[in-house]
């Protein structure tokens, strides 16, 4: 495996610290970087190319299926977890 990107370190650190899961609404579409202190939040083009390398992964969610219902048909948020090859990968990065 190649080695992590700093960002992709992150990342990975971030889902870590959040108890080992984000909601995906919670992630920015891209980089954010603060003004201020420099620091990168991590956006979805990373998470993703950490569930291409199976460090990550994003579940899948079905729609409620109750005719009649006012919640026919709503979705719950996907979420963002960290795979046990995630936590392995920050393992093998700590100095």
């Amino acid at each position: 495996m190649r080695g992590l990107t700093a960002t992709e370190l992150t990342a990975l650190r971030l889902l870590v610290d959040a108890g080992g899961s984000v909601i995906e609404w919670q992630v920015p579409e891209t980089n954010e970087k603060d003004l201020v202190f420099g620091f990168v939040t991590p956006g979805h083009s990373v998470y993703r190319k950490l569930a291409k390398l199976g460090l990550v992964y994003y579940t899948e969610e079905e729609p409620l299926d109750l005719p009649g219902d006012p919640l026919d048909g709503f979705c719950f948020s996907s979420e963002i977890y960290i795979d046990d090859a995630g936590r392995e990968q920050l393992r093998k990065a700590k100095p």
